[in-house]
């Protein structure tokens, strides 16, 4: 229906553009700035043809100041760096500007675009899980023996091509399995409804290899939050111990599994225990120092450019390890708040609280989607690259736009 609604013909532009974010997870990092510039520029050729409209401006404004607020560094610092940084996010103030000049688009167009856009990047995040299973197969490398989680981030990150953070690959896995869902609850003949719950066991297969903790127990509560309000009481109590309490178990609890990650989640001395490879003693220790670097410049902040060397400084002065890595707060919320002042700080809070309110009002999905980037802003920072970065302004700047109620309603006369 889909295809047969959105014609490619007369909708060229348009259908290229969101064909274009959907495979993403396919194409390298360093080249999707370029593949989105490209497809923005889709957008607004497509953009120029339509009527001019009264736009709503306010929501778009609000979404651009996630990169306005950031020229606060500029007080202190205007170097080459500073300019570096800003130019790495400023996609969070192009896309806002973008999405005004589309939003003249008819509300049913956009979302049959960004039901393209879904079935798109479901279908190429399950072929990139391929992709990393083959990778791993081919990988040898005397420095990872065991055949557990780091050997396959490691085969995945030496692969020239397909590289990519584990916390990005779960991130684009994850919400592949959301739309898997969306289409299973969707689909009326059993032979879809058997494919895409045969997707949803084949991503989740690379999410529980990864073993990004913070993914997974994102993952768990969104997909309960979404089940219970897409189905009645009966079929959510079977659907999510299938799908999510079965497999949380045996993966959190299986001694079996050298790839369980999770069992420092259930040590008591995962705190305290300052040791190389005690990631949740790091990420606790990281939190620590960016609310005192936070306390020490409330008002301002300290810059976009200086966050990580404050951060890092102070992590330094009490983890010895790995002194390679250059620590950031690995907490989405701490570091606004440590490059903008307490105004960065309230002002991605707002940001976040109106689009989960204005997307639950109108499609569950991506509701659930926007609620997952929240979750995961607590230990990571996601939108100081550009996988991340892009992903989620492309989906807090369409969510003005998607009526998924009212569409399928008028699909339905």
């Amino acid at each position: 229906m889909i295809f047969k609604d959105l014609n490619f013909k007369n909708e060229f532009f348009l259908a290229t553009a969101f064909s274009l974010f959907g495979i993403i997870p396919l194409v390298p990092s360093k080249a999707i700035p370029t593949l989105t510039g490209f497809a923005l520029l889709l957008i607004i050729i497509h953009s120029l043809k339509l009527k001019k409209i009264k736009s709503k401006k306010s929501l778009f404004l609000l979404n651009s100041s996630l990169f306005l607020i950031l020229l606060i560094t500029l007080k202190d610092n205007f170097n080459f760096l500073t300019l570096k940084k800003l130019e790495q996010m400023c996609s969070l103030l192009i896309f806002p500007l973008v999405f005004y000049f589309f939003q003249r688009e008819d509300n049913y167009k956009i979302w049959l675009g960004f039901e393209l856009w879904k079935k798109i990047f479901m279908f190429s995040s399950v072929l990139y899980v391929f992709v990393c299973f083959y990778l791993a197969y081919k990988y040898i490398n005397p420095k990872y023996p065991n055949f557990d989680a780091n050997f396959f981030r490691q085969a995945i990150l030496e692969s020239t091509y397909f590289s990519r953070d584990p916390v990005y690959i779960s991130l684009y896995l994850n919400i592949a399995i959301f739309f898997c869902i969306d289409f299973f609850l969707r689909a009326v003949k059993p032979i879809y409804k058997f494919l895409h719950i045969l997707f949803i066991f084949i991503l989740l297969s690379l999410v529980f290899v990864l073993q990004v903790k913070m993914a997974i127990i994102a993952l768990v509560i969104c997909v309960t939050i979404l089940l219970f309000l897409q189905l009645e009481l009966r079929k959510f109590l079977i659907t999510t111990f299938i799908i999510v309490i079965l497999p949380l178990i045996l993966v959190t609890q299986s001694n079996s599994m050298k790839f369980n990650r999770f069992s420092e989640l259930f040590s008591t001395n995962s705190l305290i225990e300052n040791t190389q490879y005690n990631s949740v003693f790091v990420h606790k220790q990281t939190i620590i120092c960016a609310l005192e670097v936070f306390k020490s410049h409330f008002f301002f902040g300290v810059g976009l450019e200086n966050s990580n060397s404050y951060l890092d400084s102070c992590v330094r002065s009490i983890y010895k390890h790995n002194k390679d890595v250059v620590y950031n707060s690995h907490n989405q919320y701490l570091s606004y708040a440590l490059h903008s002042g307490i105004l960065g700080f309230i002002l991605i809070i707002i940001v976040l609280f109106i689009a989960l309110k204005q997307s639950f009002k109108n499609d569950y999905f991506l509701f659930v989607i926007l609620l997952y980037f929240c979750i995961s802003f607590f230990t990571e920072n996601i939108l100081e690259r550009q996988p991340g970065l892009i992903l989620f302004a492309f989906l807090l700047n369409i969510t003005p736009n998607i009526r998924t109620k009212a569409a399928k309603s008028l699909m339905s006369n």
